[in-house]
């Protein structure tokens, strides 16, 4: 009895140290408590979270806790391999600091009827140095509590060891001009030599930063001297979709765009967006922000901490619901993520989906995802239709692991945008 209780503990604790390490790091908050979590390379708000090695700049990782309270916040750095799982490298090999550091006090939010602590820093910064290239996993947590991650903050720090020449194209090996757009580019090595490319290269592909889609350890169709060619393959053939939907919630005076009627009720404002309808039907042109959102309020002095907290509720009237798959919010304001925080749920009283966000004033881009139950791909046809004419950014990411070596570089980063 002893000894089965023995092997027992010693299996649950493998286990444990198994699920650890195949922990895999994603952008987002995991309290209620923390909200608006921005990742900026440079505080340019629509860049890709990637900085360039070498220089000079950084990523400013900011967020709201919604309490005047105080908190001591620290943050903890950790390297991930190319599919944001830990590496298995020292702190010591790729930071030049510590890799715990505290985050200054915050700043009280300003005349909000929501009461809030903005919380803002940077990296690299006096206290820490990055090493290495690849991806990074920042967490914060509160000194005084449990220790858990309150979020998690993922960046990229890329080499310019490749050049990254491509196009999104609508003409396609499934279609021509109709409803997908293909990626096709080459890889030209600069200063690295890169020996045995389909054991050494891994290329991940992004659609708008969408983790839905992403596309991963893509095989080339060429290899040749100095030039690594991926063309003609059905994994780079991505739904064309649909503009972003928006809405603007930066005054209480009256609707913005996207917005049927604001009304207060405490301890919120609360917006009302216009019911949303199918677009599978015709493209509809839009200058979007493929996604993103922008924190503003018209009667604000400083946006950061005078920006009030709305609830935004959005509804897409159905006569009845899907039996066969589920529908979510996309975009940057639900974390790009299909999960309960953007799950629409059916309300059979009004026949429609509805979802209730807490979000800070701003401009807000989003879109409707359809995903059939039991698998991880969603798609834009069911609801927002899917054109070749969509205006979509395309995100490239070439890691490299020689052999021997214990961690994926980040060697080369390029964003090729369709230009229809």
């Amino acid at each position: 009895m002893i000894k089965q209780r023995f092997f027992t503990i010693v299996f649950m604790l493998v286990s444990a140290t198994i699920a650890v390490q195949a922990q895999v790091f994603k952008s987002g908050s995991h309290s209620e408590q923390i909200r608006s979590l921005t990742i900026y390379p440079n505080g340019i708000w629509s860049a890709v979270p990637v900085i360039q090695m070498g220089y000079n700049n950084s990523i400013e990782i900011s967020f709201d806790e919604l309490s005047h309270d105080y908190k001591r916040y620290a943050y903890k750095v950790i390297h991930c391999n190319a599919d944001w799982t830990k590496s298995d490298i020292n702190v010591l090999e790729y930071l030049d600091g510590f890799s715990e550091n505290d985050i200054d006090a915050g700043e009280e939010s300003v005349s909000t009827l929501t009461l809030y602590t903005h919380y803002k820093f940077s990296l690299p910064n006096a206290n820490v140095g990055l090493i290495l290239s690849g991806n990074y996993a920042v967490t914060v947590f509160d000194r005084d509590g449990s220790g858990e991650a309150l979020l998690t903050a993922c960046f990229m720090v890329a080499e310019d060891k490749v050049s990254i020449e491509g196009s999104a194209t609508a003409t396609t090996d499934i279609d021509y001009k109709q409803s997908n757009q293909q990626l096709n580019f080459d890889i030209r090595p600069r200063g690295i030599n890169i020996q045995q490319p389909l054991s050494e290269l891994k290329v991940y592909v992004r659609q708008n930063n969408r983790l839905d889609n992403e596309v991963r350890n893509i095989a080339p169709l060429m290899v040749g001297p100095g030039l690594i060619r991926y063309e003609h393959n059905e994994n780079l053939i991505f739904e064309g979709g649909n503009e972003y939907r928006r809405f603007e919630i930066t005054t209480f005076k009256y609707p913005g765009i996207g917005v049927y009627k604001i009304e207060y009720f405490n301890p919120y404002y609360h917006v009302e967006l216009i019911p949303s309808e199918l677009r599978t039907m015709d493209y509809v042109y839009d200058k979007d922000q493929n996604g993103r959102f922008l924190i503003h309020s018209q009667e604000a002095m400083d946006d950061l901490i005078g920006s009030d907290y709305f609830l935004v509720h959005f509804s897409f009237p159905m006569d009845k619901p899907f039996l066969d798959g589920a529908i979510f919010l996309n975009g940057d304001m639900t974390e790009n993520r299909l999960g309960a925080k953007s799950k629409m749920i059916y309300n059979f009283e009004h026949k429609a989906y509805e979802k209730d966000l807490l979000l800070k004033q701003g401009a807000y881009n989003y879109q409707y995802l359809y995903r059939p139950n039991k698998t991880n791909n969603a798609t834009t046809h069911t609801l927002e239709g899917s054109y070749w004419e969509t205006e979509n950014e395309y995100q490239v990411y070439v890691y490299y692991r020689n052999i021997g070596e214990r961690f994926d570089r980040l060697i080369g980063f390029k964003q090729i945008q369709t230009a229809f």
